[in-house]
């Protein structure tokens, strides 16, 4: 009975072990666990300015020793002071019983890699000055990808790219609820082409169906001025319309036009026999992930996932090799 009365008290007091093993060194070494605010303990005091108060929050950025960079909700200003006067290691341990232990693993340079933790859009969380804008707390930007250890970002205008530090924007936090829940945002090629796809027929607006998205997008960017595209199309159409029936809802084409107008888009479209849902070239360079995909050559078809990875690309295997890949992919879905 003594033996077990031992192993259940080990029992109770082992999460009670786990939950302190989080230290400022720990933290150091995984930026990751870090809490994104916390709270000071004790008046701080910065020069030509008033003191804050016990209880201001900050943002947090780093730790380095005993100390932590910390920073103003609105971003304008930055300083480091001593971790102990502030509420860091109780926030970061509660964060992190939080989380799941996939979550608490997910690292920057994981993230760099996981597209399918990507949301298509991040919230900043500091400010940000550039030549081309300001980016506030709070605004929402375009993810593209990584370059290196940076994010590479679109500002909310649309009109630049820009770069910034992951810790900079909510980004971990998306891909801790994207780990949790793969539909807690939609996906970045829905998110990329909504509010852009038209009838190539009427050029009214068409949107596919948000409740069935499928896992593949087919995108072919052709036009009718366009030779080689002329000769191609008529297979692609044919290929499409005999793999729908077998593949209902596994794919779904998207025409990327070149032609210089709506109505040389329609007689095209009407010529080769498809309906497909069509991105005119007016509104391509909104796109900021799929439209940086294709080459300057047509025809090319680029076959992604949701998250616009890349499984399928006619420019490097040529557009007959591509449809049997595709047809082989099909088959396994």
């Amino acid at each position: 009975m003594k033996t077990l009365r031992l192993l259940a008290l080990a029992c109770v007091v082992a999460p009670a072990a786990i939950a302190q093993d989080l230290t400022l060194a720990e933290l150091a070494r995984r930026p990751e666990l870090l809490p994104a605010q916390v709270s000071i303990t004790k008046p701080i005091k910065l020069q030509n300015r008033p003191a804050f108060s016990v209880g201001q929050k900050f943002t947090v950025e780093a730790v380095q020793g005993a100390n932590v960079q910390l920073g103003t909700l609105d971003g304008r200003t930055r300083f480091t002071a001593p971790a102990a006067d502030t509420d860091l290691l109780a926030a970061a341990q509660t964060l992190h019983k939080s989380l799941s232990p996939e979550q608490r693993a997910l690292t920057y340079a994981a993230l760099a890699q996981r597209v399918d933790l990507w949301p298509y859009r991040v919230k900043a969380r500091t400010i940000m000055q550039f030549p081309g804008g300001t980016v506030q707390p709070g605004d929402a930007c375009i993810l593209v990808g990584f370059e290196g250890p940076n994010l590479s970002l679109v500002h909310p205008n649309g009109k630049f790219l820009f770069g910034c530090e992951v810790r900079d924007t909510d980004l971990l936090d998306s891909a801790r609820k994207l780990l949790a829940d793969k539909n807690a945002f939609p996906s970045r090629v829905s998110e990329d082409l909504a509010g852009k796809l038209v009838a190539p027929a009427t050029s009214a607006p068409m949107s596919l169906d948000a409740k069935a998205e499928p896992k593949y997008y087919v995108f072919y960017r052709g036009a009718g001025w366009c030779g080689p595209c002329i000769q191609f199309s008529p297979s692609l159409v044919k290929f499409d319309k005999e793999a729908k029936s077998r593949h209902p809802g596994a794919y779904e084409v998207i025409f990327f036009s070149a032609d210089r107008s709506p109505a040389d888009l329609k007689a095209y479209a009407a010529k080769m026999g498809f309906s497909w849902p069509s991105l005119p070239q007016s509104r391509q360079m909104e796109m900021q992930v799929v439209n940086r995909l294709f080459s300057n050559l047509i025809p090319q078809l680029v076959v992604t996932d949701r998250n616009g990875t890349v499984v399928i690309d006619s420019a490097k295997i040529g557009t007959a090799a591509a449809l049997k890949q595709i047809e082989a992919l099909l088959k396994k879905v």
